[in-house]
């Protein structure tokens, strides 16, 4: 902190952060690790050169080394100038675990020295790891579905840092989990503030994972007191992501990211074009006239005035037509968002508007759909894929008779059975055939751990926030395919740049009202999203050439019983529960 920064309790943090809640449909969020530049090589030693700084004050230097990956190796030509270890898969460049995120493989390490503590929360034989427990109840509480336990989900992640502690290359240290309950309500920025003063002064940590779900207060802290955040922030603006950059990352795309997709995508295939989706049949001959809907604080989170600047500068130069040069916003206030509903549908209603573009939080739809229905209300309802509001466990939620003209991005993968995907698979690859994570939200909870993990390994020895981000940001990009996503950070990532969170790429869906089958959650009932094109993904920043077919079963799917796109499979590790 400098002498001219305000004391930490002055910070005016918004009173609920802006599109932050997780509900039922944890189990979707499929965004993993990786990606960046590649660095330049240095053949003699097996590393790369990185001239981030850090805002550690630690021993991290202008200048550091972080190790080679094998993809870069190969980029040269250089990849027999190294040893990779026995359990490097020379075909895919990563170590043999049944993942399409499996961590790039780095030479093996010669030597012992690591240099000891290197940072805050590094010692020469551990690294602190803090996991953050939410207080049970609060908003999550209103959408809460069949995820298991607090106790469950802490010894998933229990389980998770003990496989990885043996699969990651972690140079002679051991990441201690160190477990803290909040004190505080999600939605309590004095009590995530002084959770964040704690986890840092008084557990020590490098890096915390998770933190509460409805005040940013708690990884400003945390970056501030140069401690890092996974999992933290998903759908936020990318303002808040660089205030605290480099120490917060995400699980999901920023709300920037989201939004330029969706009107990238109203652009180039649904301006000026008749409204042939909508639920009234007198808007499908009249063309489209958009209007946004959004959720705002108080005070504004950082990045919101920049981040509508620049939609309104796209819209304008793509000459979308709109009902209303504004927004119509509200707060999520569970109290009043039933009035607040009813208030905007009139609104919407008088615009003229016959298509809405929703960039909210997952609750508020349904209210919103409820409401419209009721006055009879029925425009194309566009889906920015923004937190959660691109699910089918969500969607069966709103009113179906309006959500079911339903359509837009999503930067979701199309869903699997839980037994085949990463969580599960890697589970029973290293703890047995028989055995299954203890929380039914495991692929949830895995990814912002292997993303720690992969950052501790790609950071190299000298383990730094300058290393550690360097690390993710050059770390080869993973995934892709229909079921999974495109793991890309730093430079390879998605805009704006450079990239804290991820997926980078995103497909299309609409929701099929009359699907009958199992949601994210494993819940058989009607309702479900259908991914358009097989779920056929595109890099951001860009838009397919030709139609996209929505509301044409022909080509769509709603899951897939087996993953095209799964990795190779691999023999347990020996040391490994499983090979025992």
């Amino acid at each position: 902190m400098t002498d001219t920064e305000p004391p930490p309790s002055a910070r005016p943090w918004p009173r609920v952060s802006r599109l932050r809640i997780a509900g039922p449909v944890v189990l979707i969020v499929a965004a993993l690790v990786a990606a960046g530049t590649l660095a330049t090589v240095h053949e003699s030693n097996g590393t790369t050169s990185t001239s981030t700084t850090s805002g550690s004050g630690q021993r991290a230097t202008a200048r550091s080394t972080v190790p080679l990956t094998y993809a870069a190796a190969a980029k040269v030509g250089k990849t027999a100038d190294y040893d990779w270890g026995t359990e490097c898969d020379h075909r895919t460049g990563r170590l043999k675990m049944p993942s399409v995120y499996a961590p790039p493989c780095v030479p093996v390490v010669k030597g012992t020295d690591n240099g000891g503590a290197t940072s805050s929360g590094v010692s020469g034989s551990a690294v602190n790891l803090v996991y953050y427990q939410a207080q049970p109840g609060g908003l999550t509480s209103v959408i809460q579905g069949a995820a298991g336990t607090p106790a469950q989900s802490l010894a998933t992640v229990q389980d998770y840092v003990a496989l990885f502690n043996h699969v990651y290359e972690t140079y002679g240290r051991h990441i201690n989990l160190i477990v803290f309950n909040a004190t505080g309500a999600a939605d309590d920025p004095v009590a995530a503030h002084a959770d964040a003063v704690s986890v840092a002064q008084q557990d020590h940590a490098f890096a915390s994972i998770g933190g509460p779900a409805q005040t940013s207060a708690y990884e400003e802290e945390l970056a501030r007191l140069h401690v890092f955040c996974m999992g933290c922030g998903d759908s936020s603006t990318y303002g808040e992501i660089t205030l605290n950059a480099p120490f917060q990352w995400a699980n999901l795309p920023t709300a920037d990211t989201s939004l330029y997709e969706t009107i990238g995508y109203v652009i180039a295939k649904l301006n000026d074009k008749p409204a042939i989706w909508a639920g009234d049949p007198s808007l499908h001959t009249v063309p489209r006239k958009f209007i946004v809907v959004s959720e705002t604080s108080e005070p504004p989170a950082p990045g919101t005035a920049e981040l509508t600047a620049a939609l309104t500068k796209k819209l304008r130069a793509g000459h979308v037509r709109l009902a209303s040069p504004t927004d119509l916003q509200y707060t999520l206030d569970l109290t009043t968002l039933p009035t607040q509903a009813a208030t905007i549908a009139e609104k919407l209603k008088t615009s003229g508007a016959t298509s809405v573009i929703f960039a909210g939080d997952p609750i508020m739809p349904i209210y919103l759909t409820r409401a419209a229905a009721t006055i009879g209300y029925s425009p194309e309802w566009i889906i920015t894929g923004i937190v959660l509001t691109d699910t089918s466990a969500l969607g069966r939620y709103y009113d179906q008779s309006e959500w079911s003209h339903a359509f837009g991005v999503t930067s979701l993968g199309v869903p699997t059975p839980v037994a085949t995907g990463d969580a599960d698979r890697i589970y029973r690859w290293w703890y047995g055939a028989n055995t299954s994570p203890p929380s039914l939200a495991a692929p949830a909870i895995i990814p912002p751990i292997q993303q720690f993990f992969e950052g501790v390994q790609l950071a190299g020895p000298d383990l730094t926030p300058s290393t550690f981000t360097t690390g993710l940001f050059r770390a080869p990009p993973a995934g892709g395919g229909p079921t999974t996503p495109l793991d890309a950070y730093g430079y390879q990532g998605a805009a704006p740049l450079p990239s804290y969170s991820s997926p980078a790429d995103y497909t299309f869906i609409w929701y099929d009202a009359t699907a009958k089958g199992q949601d994210e959650e494993g819940v058989t009932g009607s309702g479900l999203m259908r991914y358009v094109n097989g779920g056929a993904r595109y890099k951001a920043g860009t838009v397919p050439d030709g139609a996209v077919p929505m509301f044409s079963l022909p080509g769509s799917v709603t899951s897939y019983p087996t993953p095209p796109d799964r990795a190779p499979s691999y023999p347990a590790w020996p040391g490994s529960p499983a090979a025992g």
